[in-house]
């Protein structure tokens, strides 16, 4: 700021923040700072397309509305002349092209008032601007006073070879740092990463059946060079082709057009891959996915594809796509027939119909409504969310959504354009989202080199980059070592209630389950995953105990579900055919058993066994209270044929039970000497997140009649008092868990 101040001091320059790690709010705070102490007429943010536009501009009068500072956006070239030419000090937002348009025309009528007030220009994605031509017109017009901040998490070095463009001093501008100046911070996506302010990635490459493997493609390299070269000796072209890494065998496949992919086969292929894992990778449809693929052609035929597998598979998946409605650089436009055909399915789930062609329903608008139903996750969280969007080149670059937590890639990416992508999937949610996944469907080895390329460049690369998680198989020996710690903890997870008295026992077993849990939660969340009895060092089945044994040592306790990840009572496994064991599931299968006689129904001896076996596996799942009152039912009413023909098993339970805690309750307001009333109100409202609050307490303790107890527990009401609160703290949750 001092050197700000100084007279003639211009300095632009270069700030590098990765996607996801608050370049908004820091380029906000930035254009604050010089629009309210800088002593600058204006400052402008500049953004390169309309969609940023309208958000940064609903971003930036967010964060100002307790500052003193307005924020202007601009819809028109003559809006932006008029609130660059205002005398008030602010700050404006806008693109780049309607400012270069604006500084054209100025040009052109030799307008100069604005080359004459001291701006700062704030660009935001700054290595997308690098190149243009506007950018260059935009400085030279400014060139007096104006300051040039760019933000990005992605500049353009020496080593993207990018073409660049000659300045008015013969300078070829073909870096980022070139266009704005030297860099005045740099935060790497490593350390956002080690910061917690951004996830890393999960990159998976995945094989569509192309190859059955680089043995096969040497040969048929080998075999080539044979007929090309019959000169050279066989061995010798052997040898050097078997001596070359999977990247070099690949790279040669390529080239040599061995290895291809054809849309007719691998779409199809690609399409079957991601339907086939869909549950397991959105989790439940919570969580959406972008599907990048090169060229709008290939957009519409994926999306075509999908319509296809989906109707003959018979599952339900929102699907939309979006492209640039222009002609951007592929000659032939879009069939209309295609568009409107989108627009309807669309509006079948969304329940929106757009017009092509119409100003206010047409195109932007479709889009504009895409881009913010992304961000409200899938079809799990609402059915008219959208669940999959394929796309070319939109949403790949400054678009945030946490509920996006995997990116589709089949097509070639390389350094900015790859980190700015997978970018889209790394904004943190909650523990079932530890990092963005990314499966690209080409060239495995090729593109696993351009990953390590782009991290190379934009962080400190390869394997040792934070922004690549673990591998999968690292995780997996993790798991089987916090598994097999578990396991010492309780050997047999059906023996639960030995430790219900060992305090240090307990606590050890609930720690152990927490970190096997947590790691189990990290696993889940990898594109490979299925249980693998085997790798894992533990069966299914035993899981589930052991998830039982934890929910029945902390029952009746406020981090029973707290504590756990939300995915893990739910035990989501890709095995097929897991009965689940509750007590409806129990009081069917008594119904099924039950015979009738003299109006009574009962059950035979080697229906009883399968009953109590069934319950004993409720307990061991972690419903201990539930299956000790369903085996007390069944000894006290089922057995003796208490239960009269004609009425269902449900509603006799749930009967018999709400008798058992109303006898419950009043035994105990007789024993306190308090009203049974606002006893059973207390209990109905009490909730087990909030142990510490006990409902109704002043008016329960108001209602004690202390001459009333025959048995009392103190010498005095005050003593007495004082005892009830301690007995309420630990009966209440008790009998909500044991009557819930």
């Amino acid at each position: 700021y001092a050197d700000v101040q100084k007279p003639g001091f211009l300095q632009s320059g270069l700030l590098v923040m990765p996607a996801g790690s608050g370049k908004t709010v820091t380029s906000f705070k930035t254009a604050l700072f010089l629009s309210t102490r800088g002593g600058f007429d204006k400052v402008v943010f500049l953004v390169d397309r309309r969609e940023l536009d309208s958000h940064t501009s609903e971003s930036f009068k967010a964060y100002a509305a307790y500052e003193p500072v307005e924020v202007d956006d601009t819809r028109h070239t003559y809006e932006l002349r008029k609130k660059l030419l205002s005398p008030t000090r602010g700050i404006v937002v806008t693109t780049i092209f309607k400012l270069y348009s604006l500084v054209k025309d100025l040009d052109e009528v030799g307008d100069n008032r604005l080359k004459d007030k001291k701006m700062v220009f704030i660009i935001d994605e700054a290595h997308r601007t690098t190149m243009g031509q506007m950018m260059g017109t935009i400085k030279r017009y400014f060139k007096k006073n104006g300051l040039f901040f760019g933000f990005t998490g992605t500049p353009l070095f020496d080593e993207n070879k990018v073409t660049g463009k000659i300045d008015e001093k013969s300078q070829v501008i073909d870096t980022t740092e070139k266009l704005f100046g030297p860099s005045l911070h740099q935060y790497t996506i490593d350390e956002a990463i080690a910061d917690n302010n951004v996830l890393g990635f999960h990159v998976d490459y995945i094989n569509t059946g192309e190859f059955k493997s680089y043995d096969q493609l040497r040969q048929l390299i080998i075999e080539e060079i044979k007929e090309e070269k019959p000169e050279q000796a066989e061995k010798d072209i052997e040898r050097r082709v078997v001596g070359w890494t999977q990247l070099e065998v690949e790279q040669e496949a390529a080239k040599r057009g061995i290895l291809v992919y054809q849309d007719e086969t691998h779409i199809p292929r690609v399409v079957e891959e991601i339907l086939k894992n869909w549950d397991e990778q959105s989790q439940a449809k919570k969580f959406n996915a972008i599907l990048t693929a090169a060229y709008k052609k290939r957009v519409v035929a994926y999306y075509k594809e999908f319509k296809k597998q989906l109707k003959k598979k018979n599952i339900e998946l929102n699907v939309a796509m979006t492209f640039s409605f222009g002609g951007d650089d592929e000659e032939k436009p879009i069939d209309p027939v295609i568009i409107r055909e989108m627009f309807k399915d669309y509006a079948s789930f969304t329940g929106i119909e757009f017009v092509l062609g119409d100003r206010r329903q047409g195109e932007n608008a479709y889009y504009e409504d895409v881009t913010a139903r992304v961000k409200r996750g899938g079809s799990g969280r609402n059915p008219r969310n959208i669940d999959l969007v394929i796309v070319a080149n939109q949403l790949l670059t400054g678009y945030d959504s946490k509920f996006l937590n995997t990116l589709y890639v089949d097509r070639f990416l390389e350094l900015q354009d790859l980190i700015q992508a997978y970018s889209r999937t790394n904004r943190i949610y909650g523990k079932e989202k530890e990092f963005g996944s990314i499966i690209n469907f080409q060239y495995p080895r090729i593109t696993e080199e351009q990953v390590n390329k782009a991290l190379r460049l934009y962080g400190s690369g390869g394997s040792s980059s934070k922004a690549i998680v673990e591998p999968y198989d690292t995780a997996v020996a993790k798991l089987q070592k916090v598994f097999e710690e578990m396991v010492r903890a309780l050997p047999v997870a059906t023996k639960w209630q030995s430790l219900e008295l060992n305090e240090e026992g307990k606590e050890a077993f609930i720690l152990a389950f927490k970190d096997a849990a947590e790691q189990l939660n990290f696993v889940e969340q990898y594109y490979q995953y299925e249980w693998d009895e085997k790798r894992f060092g533990l069966d299914h089945h035993k899981w589930l105990h052991y998830v039982g044994a934890y929910k029945n040592l902390t029952r009746g306790e406020s981090r029973t579900i707290p504590d756990l990840p939300a995915n893990v009572l739910v035990a989501k496994t890709k095995l097929a055919g897991t009965q689940r064991i509750d007590v409806s599931h129990i009081l069917s299968l008594i119904g099924t058993k039950a015979t009738t006689s003299d109006g009574k129904q009962t059950v035979d001896a080697e229906s009883l066994r399968i009953l109590y076996q069934q319950i004993q596996e409720l307990s061991n799942m972690g419903e201990f209270e539930e299956a000790e009152l369903l085996k007390e039912f069944v000894n006290k009413e089922l057995k003796p044929g208490n239960i009269e023909s004609g009425i269902n098993f449900d509603d006799a339970f749930e009967s018999w039970k709400q008798e058992k805690r109303k006898k419950l309750i009043y035994e105990i307001a007789k024993e306190w000497g308090t009203s049974s009333a606002i006893l059973k109100m207390t209990i109905e409202a009490y909730s087990l997140s909030h142990p510490e609050e006990i409902p109704f307490f002043d008016e329960l303790i108001a209602s004690v009649d202390f001459a009333s107890i025959k048995d009392k527990k103190a010498s005095n009401q005050l003593e007495h008092n004082m005892r009830l609160n301690e007995y309420l703290d630990e009966v209440i949750p008790k009998i909500k868990v044991r009557y819930k």
